[in-house]
């Protein structure tokens, strides 16, 4: 994401032969690891995932049509920082848990661990914890058709972070 400036960010129908941009499928990412932590405290106070009933009420095409509008007005910046800071939060928050709780099931409903469940809401087809490995061969393709990138506006995915 780092090598494409703002407007081949944001450029649409870039990604995976559909309607998505770079900025899209980075948004899209977001927001599974926002349900995922919106999970993990809905869980802690005994409460079903939220990311449960909008399935249900929306199913995943719907979902994820949900978040794309949500960042459509957001900045290449602002989705990118929202990238890094949820996924941040969702890191720092598994490996806050305990084994006991990460190997326990989150509800007295479900069946199989906290670990599974969360590892499922930001799972590729895969595997779990996969979900962004999944879409990375369409962001890695569509990088390397945009020839010359040049440099990134300031603030945005290009721009390093600090320590470079």
């Amino acid at each position: 994401m780092e090598r494409l400036r703002n407007e081949d960010f944001a450029r649409p129908a870039t990604i995976g032969g559909g309607d998505w941009s770079a900025k899209d499928l980075v948004g899209h990412l977001t927001s599974w690891e926002e349900h995922a932590l919106e999970a993990l405290k809905a869980w802690r106070r005994g409460e079903p995932a939220p990311i449960q009933r909008a399935l249900r009420v929306h199913g995943l095409n719907g979902v994820n049509a949900d978040a794309v509008v949500a960042d459509r007005e957001r900045s290449a910046a602002t989705v990118h920082r929202r990238f890094d800071d949820i996924h941040r939060r969702l890191v720092a928050e598994i490996r806050s848990l305990p084994q006991v709780t990460w190997n326990a099931p989150p509800t007295a409903r479900s069946r199989r661990s906290l670990g599974h469940v969360v590892g499922g809401i930001v799972g590729g087809p895969d595997a779990p914890f996969t979900h962004a490995s999944a879409h990375l061969p369409h962001l890695r393709a569509y990088v390397e058709s945009v020839r010359d990138p040049g440099p990134a506006a300031p603030g945005g995915p290009g721009t390093p972070g600090p320590g470079g």
